[in-house]
């Protein structure tokens, strides 16, 4: 019996023990089978409040706008074998300091897939580096050209660059009358020996990244007036609309979505404008807001934009993509993240620095790159025509104040011969519940079918209740009641002022002398008689 016991104790415990085998026999399945991203990018440092905080952040929007994914990791964070899962890596060293991750050494020093170095260079770490003859120069002032464009008069503090003549066609850093090249490739290994923040060497990197993805589409530029609010400039925006539209500029407009009082009459005026800027070739875009405002985070976020869109849309507004600041475009993505509604976007350059850790980025199927308007002055063409940038862009203009401000904007885009793209024409799409809205160079298409973009003022109305009327329990009973006490009330002041009147009559009576007729009579013949004696 004692045996039986023991045998039906040890087929539980083998059963028992079977889920948890299988548990992690497919979690490791799982993590064996994870989509590996396009490349893999390993930083050592962030370098806060030097001129290389940025570059971390500039990198990953750069990809993004290359529709190309990316893992993040920083040296120190760097796993043994993390490498041999890609064929490309990029490492981006913003410091001197030395590494002391052996791991992430060993690899690269083992590593047979395509390399981009940018930054100072570790010979510890690819001895290939030694091969490259470098030139070090403090305080220059240079030129950057990328693409047929140039940048003018960019400061440097610590400038390094490869000591030897440029190739036709590439990138180029000018220091006075020398040129050198952007970046060299040897072998498998590119070196991009300077890169620090601002738009100039953004975009030169751009060309480079681009090559060395190996894509050769060709790039669109647009134009976004971003933050607009119900509560803004409205007749500015009419203005700015009708003048973009005499001057064949196409555009597009940044909306920050508000989810509360979306039936107020201001809303209402606020829609009208918006279908007025879409009758003005105008594209209507959101700006994704940020998670901090919202207290349970994307979940509640993402619930908020499908509220918000389906309003637009019943109101003839139809947003085409999303625009968002790079350190919100690389938070957290999940499946209710707002960018995932959207097939296009635009990444506005921050100020924030990029978190450590490790991360993973990801790029929707067109995203641009937010550029100010300054950029586009310090940048010369050498054809008359502007042409386009190796990566594609957004020149982001603030909606001017005045109408000297929006002259003074439209002279700086005709005299530069800017090729702007019209974002309906970058086939975007998205599917919100019950409404799937695509765009195309024929127009927006709302589940399938043509939608107008005429303008139609609608009637807003004149008088709104902006609070219900609570009703309370008891309400009626209370109502009548009061009613009722007040026509008893006021039948006893008729009442009493009725009884007051009569009262005081009864008792002026009392105090009356009633006269007879002989009294009367012989009263008037002793005043008679009284006249006749006077002399």
């Amino acid at each position: 019996m004692k045996r039986n016991i023991f045998v039906f104790i040890a087929l539980i415990l083998m059963v028992l023990q079977m889920p948890v085998t299988y548990g992690k026999e497919s979690v490791s399945q799982q993590n064996s089978t994870m989509k590996t991203k396009d490349v893999l990018l390993i930083y050592d440092q962030l370098a806060v409040d030097t001129v290389y905080q940025s570059n971390l952040f500039t990198i990953q929007t750069l990809l993004s706008t290359l529709s190309q994914s990316a893992e993040i990791t920083s040296m120190d964070d760097y796993s043994d074998g993390r490498l041999s899962a890609y064929q490309k890596v990029i490492i981006l060293k913003n410091t001197k300091n030395p590494i002391t991750n052996l791991a992430f050494i060993a690899d690269c020093q083992n590593y047979s897939g395509v390399s981009l170095y940018i930054g100072f260079a570790a010979p510890e770490l690819i001895p290939e580096l030694d091969n490259f003859l470098i030139s070090r120069q403090l305080g220059r002032t240079v030129s950057l050209s990328v693409n047929e464009l140039v940048f003018d008069s960019i400061w440097v503090d610590d400038l390094r660059v490869i000591d030897e003549p440029s190739g036709p066609g590439e990138a180029t850093i000018g220091v006075g009358l020398a040129t050198y090249p952007f970046s060299k490739t040897v072998g498998s290994l590119t070196y991009v020996p300077t890169f620090v923040g601002g738009q100039g060497f953004a975009l030169g990197l751009g060309e480079i990244l681009s090559d060395w993805f190996g894509l050769g589409t060709s790039t669109h530029m647009t134009l976004l007036i971003p933050d607009i609010y119900p509560f803004s400039d409205l007749n500015m925006v009419i203005k700015t609309s009708d003048a973009f539209y005499a001057n064949g500029i196409p555009f597009t407009l940044g909306v920050v979505p508000l989810d509360e009082n979306m039936d107020f009459p201001a809303m209402t005026r606020f829609y009208q404008v918006l279908r007025y800027v879409q009758s003005r070739n105008g594209t209507i875009i959101l700006h994704r807001p940020s998670p901090i405002t919202v207290s349970d985070g994307n979940t509640v976020l993402s619930q908020k934009m499908h509220a918000v869109i389906t309003k637009m849309v019943k109101n003839g507004v139809y947003p085409l993509g999303l625009a968002t600041e790079e350190s919100l475009f690389f938070d957290e993505v999940s499946q209710v993240n707002p960018l995932n509604l959207f097939s296009s976007g635009i990444i506005l350059p921050d100020d924030s620095t990029a978190e450590s850790g490790r991360k993973e980025t990801w790029a929707l199927r067109f995203v641009s790159l937010g550029i100010s308007l300054e950029t586009i002055e310090n940048t010369s063409s050498r054809d008359r025509n502007f042409g386009y940038y190796p990566v594609n862009t957004t020149i982001v203009l603030p909606l001017p104040e005045n109408e000297a401000a929006l002259d003074a904007q439209l002279k700086i885009i005709n005299d530069k011969w800017l090729s702007l793209t019209d974002y309906k024409d970058l086939n975007n799409y998205w599917t919100i519940g019950q409404n799937a809205v695509t765009s195309s160079p024929v127009g927006i298409r709302l589940n399938g079918r043509p939608v107008s973009l005429s303008y139609d003022e609608e009637p807003i109305a004149e008088y709104y209740r902006y609070q219900e009327i609570p009703e309370y329990s008891l309400e009626k009973i209370f109502t009548t009641g009061n009613a009722f006490l007040l026509t008893v009330v006021g039948i006893i002041i008729v009442l009493f002022t009725v009884i007051v009147v009569f009262s005081r009559r009864v008792y002026l009576n009392k105090f009356r002398k009633i006269v007879s007729n002989d009294e009367k009579k012989e009263t008037k013949k002793k005043s008679r008689d009284q006249e006749g004696n006077t002399p």
